[in-house]
């Protein structure tokens, strides 16, 4: 409450600053429309919205589109194609490279602060074409919160895609569950439609409705930032208990089934540094390299759901790798053997069952989450012993869902969201001049840092992007030369041989067995070497595409 009352003060007094007076001069606003994914409905600003700018005499510039969810005809602002005019246009995600209008001010999520090699060719172009390029997600406070964002409803889509996703995996593994009766975000008219679904599977959830044998369910939410209160937001529509880190594992065990229950884990939770074993929040800010999570141990293995909100660098310790998904998702890992089971009522072959990644960082904090999901695609079972994810609720794995745009499932409720925390922004931005020296601009700070590009060239606070882009060249460059080569099978002939292959670090070991124990003894005796856990008597397609993605086969 604090901090929201804070960040509205702030973007308040900014307003105010700018439009203490109205426009002495005409601005002119563009906005694109949205063309990177058929399922992208959203705008940056409401109806509302851009009926105030008008009103403040901004010309309101509009390309036509059917595939928003409001109307493109708003009272006082112009619907045309050519948005040339404007010297500010919006977006929500990236235009493509060759409608991007040189010398102009564009404002969108261009997912390139980290070096984001999809879109170098995006920044390579705004850098040419003299683009100063403002990037929503790097419009923070004086701590570093994000003052305009989707993600109280990246949370709010990530819990109900997920709900629905556990009422098909549950059927999958044997198991009717009231989680059947809810539907994916985009199949409801709005938040609240959504929420009435999910209250009535909690009802039948309280009622005892769940089946014994599945046992207590708990979610855990990683952050308690704007994405974490979404989900917890849609979570508590359900019969709902909140238990403290170090009581997750009491009621895992001996929980109630009548309930679900909640657990929000803070860095103090699962953070220590490797030396002292202790947390320091100080320390972890300025030294994230002398940290480790136990994350793998203390809270994972007794999680039914991950819901993982947290930014994350990458200097940060990850919160689960490949190794830990193969320790939590082994048959071993199935800790339930008290409760009733009988022919046609299985207990669960492991705790874990789903994640949603909403933060979609590929290979970020959960390295195995290497490739995002879609709204027409939203599911992956993940296997971590093959290591590979295929769109099926049936079968050995993790359950991942890591949509990169959830807010436009809700588009109506989003916009409206986004628009209130951006528009008090947009006079400072129509100031902007992107032919002039941008650094002798009078740009207040929480604008100033969120440029990326200006006068053809990355602004100094982004300088950063040319090394992380040579590091990556030079990694590729190696990688390029070093040879992948395949083993098949892992007994006494393999060992020799991975231990005199290893000896060249240009040579990397993947090892096929059956035998999990003796695979992953060797990948931990010698460096290079990953394990797949695969039958390769029964598993022929999987065997030729490992075939084909090595230099050798032994």
């Amino acid at each position: 409450m604090i901090l929201n009352h804070f960040k509205s003060n702030l973007l308040s007094s900014i307003r105010l600053t700018f439009l203490s007076v109205r426009f002495k001069h005409s601005y002119v606003l563009g906005l694109r429309r949205e063309d990177q994914s058929p399922w992208e409905r959203r705008t940056p600003l409401a109806p509302q919205h851009v009926r105030k700018l008008v009103k403040d005499n901004v010309k309101v510039l509009i390309q036509a589109s059917n595939r928003r969810a409001y109307p493109t005809a708003v009272s006082g602002a112009i619907v045309q194609e050519d948005l040339s005019e404007a010297s500010l246009i919006l977006g929500v995600k990236q235009p493509p490279v060759d409608l991007i209008i040189p010398n102009k001010v564009y404002t969108f999520f261009s997912h390139t602060h980290k070096a984001q090699e999809a879109n170098m060719s995006l920044l390579d172009a705004c850098i040419e074409k003299n683009i100063t390029l403002i990037d929503y997600e790097r419009i923070v406070d004086d701590d570093g919160v994000r003052l305009v964002a989707f993600g109280k409803y990246a949370g709010v889509v990530g819990m109900i895609n997920i709900l629905h996703a556990m009422g098909l995996r549950f059927l999958a593994l044997g198991h009717h569950t009231p989680f059947m009766h809810i539907g994916p975000a985009h199949n409801y008219r709005n938040n609240e439609q959504a929420r009435m679904s999910i209250r009535d599977a909690g009802y039948e959830i309280s009622l005892g409705l769940m089946p014994k044998s599945i046992g207590p369910l708990t979610i855990v939410f990683t952050g308690s930032g704007n994405v974490s209160q979404g989900a917890q937001e849609v979570f508590r529509e359900l019969p709902f208990e909140y238990v403290e880190a170090d009581a997750l594992k009491h009621v895992a065990v001996s929980g109630d089934i009548r309930k679900i229950y909640g657990c929000i884990i803070k860095r103090k939770d699962h953070l220590v540094n490797k030396e002292t074993g202790k947390y320091d929040a100080d320390e972890f800010v300025k030294y994230p390299e002398r940290y480790t999570s136990i994350f793998k141990t203390n809270i994972a293995p007794f999680a039914s759901v991950i819901i993982n909100g947290i930014y994350w660098e990458q200097s940060q310790p990850k919160l689960l790798r490949i190794a830990d998904a193969k320790v939590l998702l082994a048959p071993s890992a199935n800790s339930q053997a008290w409760l009733p089971t009988e022919n046609g009522c299985p207990v669960l072959p492991h705790r874990l069952l789903s994640i949603c990644d909403i933060t979609a960082d590929k290979g970020g904090s959960i390295e195995f989450v290497t490739q995002t999901t879609t709204i027409d695609h939203p599911f992956l079972l993940y296997d971590p012993h093959t290591q590979t994810a295929k769109e099926s609720f049936n079968g050995p794995g993790v359950l991942i869902c890591s949509i990169d745009n959830m807010p436009t499932q809700l588009p109506l409720e989003a916009t409206e969201y986004f628009g209130s925390l951006l528009f008090p922004l947009i006079p400072t931005m129509l100031q902007i001049d992107a032919t002039k020296e941008f650094q002798l601009q009078n740009i207040p700070r929480v604008i100033k840092d969120a440029v990326l590009t200006a006068n053809g060239h990355l602004t100094p606070k982004y300088s950063y992007i040319t090394q992380l882009r040579e590091q990556r060249r030079i990694k590729q460059q190696l990688a390029s030369t070093k040879k992948r080569v395949l083993i098949l099978g892992s007994g006494f002939v393999s060992a020799p041989a991975v231990e005199c292959l290893t000896r060249d670090n240009n040579i990397s070991v993947t090892l096929v067995s059956s035998v999990k124990l003796e695979a992953d003894r060797l990948a931990d005796l010698y460096p290079n070497t990953t394990p797949v856990m695969l039958d390769i008597m029964r598993s022929s397609e999987e065997v030729e595409k490992l075939i084909k993605d090595h230099d050798i086969v032994v």
